[in-house]
């Protein structure tokens, strides 16, 4: 905070098109919804079609041609998010992404910290946590990719506050 003029504000720009990726369990879908809350994105968890979805209909497109559904959202959107933890195995598709001028942002995380989180999450045995994880870091992500990375976690092993995250982006 500046003295005598309080919080600075980040200024997220009028055409913004996102894909938040990165360590599983670190907060990259509360990202996504804070965006949408707060900064007036488009939010598709693209690993929860149709609800995670503003226009599930888009699904074939994506599921055929990643530069098509990229120019379709920019029709129907100013700003997007979109919200994938991707297996290293879809590269290709990141790379059309990237090429179609999305923007990546890592989150990177204390992976044994990440994995609690995972745990107490629930729902998804922690085996499928391990592969994802060992596919990363096989693939040596985030350093083949151009991307902002940003630490997703405090120091005490706790989500960041999303305002935090925002200005590290923008």
């Amino acid at each position: 905070m500046r003295e005598g003029k309080g919080p600075t504000r980040t200024s997220v720009p009028k055409k913004s098109l996102l894909l938040l990726s990165g360590i599983p369990a670190v907060g990259k879908s509360s990202f996504g919804r804070y965006l949408a809350r707060k900064h007036a994105f488009a939010h598709y968890d693209l690993e929860c079609h149709p609800r995670g979805w503003p226009h599930p209909e888009l699904k074939p497109v994506w599921d055929s041609s990643r530069a098509s559904f990229v120019a379709q959202l920019k029709g129907l959107h100013e700003r997007i998010a979109l919200d994938w933890g991707f297996p290293a195995t879809a590269m290709p598709w990141v790379g059309e992404l990237l090429a179609a001028g999305v923007r990546l942002v890592w989150f990177a995380a204390d992976i044994e910290r990440a994995r609690e989180l995972f745990l107490q999450r629930g729902g998804i045995a922690v085996a499928n946590f391990n592969t994802q994880v060992r596919g990363i870091q096989q693939a040596g992500l985030p350093n083949a990719l151009q991307c902002v990375r940003v630490e997703a976690l405090t120091k005490a092993g706790t989500l960041r506050d999303p305002s935090e995250i925002l200005r590290e982006i923008f």
